[in-house]
């Protein structure tokens, strides 16, 4: 029930944010997002004995959100010097100890490039266009939900090869066939519905791609919670852990649908 009230809140918010006419609304959110998943990630670095740099991930992250959507006044190159600049400043005289300073210096660089460097690429997906930004958003969103949804149900119904048990012992082979066929399930009913003008092998390429991209960056971030002894992310979602566990296959997936899109489809 905690996992079907918190979709019932955060879906429509999801969905309103993506139609807003006004891209300050979709940036906003997806900002929101990035500075609480990077605390949640150094959260998971301090489960693991990496001291992070107080707030310098978050706002590094964030940081580079601000290229994706102000690229005029925000540039790449400037974000990323700052962020490092600010890492010599917290090594020299923050309260890290020496021993500490490479892995927490990494630890930030890490956080900002993870989550912002790769969350920024929804807002440039979202900036393609007010119709097309939005369709290939909830494209990605339905591919990547469809599949989680077929992977969970048939893996816990049929599933006994284990996809990778040092990292995720509950996954498996079976549930990872239907995570992708289940994402094809996701793109033929938005190509149905809201995304008719999509070629047809681009919806099934794009399926594809999206759903085995999207497990691969779950086992990612199942990987940095296990070497830190962590279940979730986070607490903040009932039912749902955190908002990493709730992003982390949108994240990688963005970048591979906006490159997908400037190769195959302009």
């Amino acid at each position: 029930m905690k996992r079907i009230a918190t979709a019932v809140v955060l879906l429509p918010l999801f969905i309103l944010a993506v139609l807003a006419r006004n891209p300050l609304v979709f940036e906003t959110l997806a900002m929101v997002g990035a500075v609480l998943c990077a605390a949640e990630l150094e959260r998971i670095g301090a489960a693991s004995g990496v001291r992070p740099f107080p707030f310098l991930g978050s706002l590094w992250a964030v940081g580079f959100l601000f290229c994706a959507a102000w690229p005029e006044v925000f540039r790449l190159d400037v974000v990323l010097a700052a962020g490092l600049l600010a890492c010599v400043g917290f090594a020299l005289w923050g309260k890290v100890p020496l021993s500490g300073v490479l892995a927490s210096s990494a630890l930030a660089l890490f956080t900002a490039g993870y989550v912002g460097y790769l969350l920024s690429y929804m807002i440039q997906v979202r900036d393609l266009g007010e119709s097309l930004g939005a369709r290939l958003i909830f494209l990605m969103a339905v591919v990547v939900w469809a599949g989680d949804s077929a992977a969970y149900y048939v893996g816990s119904a049929i599933g006994k090869h284990k996809l990778a048990p040092a990292v995720s012992p509950g996954k498996t082979w079976e549930g990872a066939v239907a995570n992708v066929a289940g994402g094809l399930v996701g793109a033929c009913v938005a190509r149905m519905t809201f995304f008719p003008d999509l070629e047809w092998l681009h919806a099934l390429a794009l399926a594809v791609l999206l759903s085995v991209v999207g497990q691969l960056g779950d086992l990612f971030e199942s990987a940095l919670k296990r070497g830190a002894g962590v279940k979730d992310s986070g607490t903040l979602l009932p039912g749902h852990g955190g908002f990493l566990d709730r992003l982390d296959s949108l994240m990688v997936s963005g970048p591979v649908l906006f490159y997908y899109y400037q190769a195959f489809m302009r």
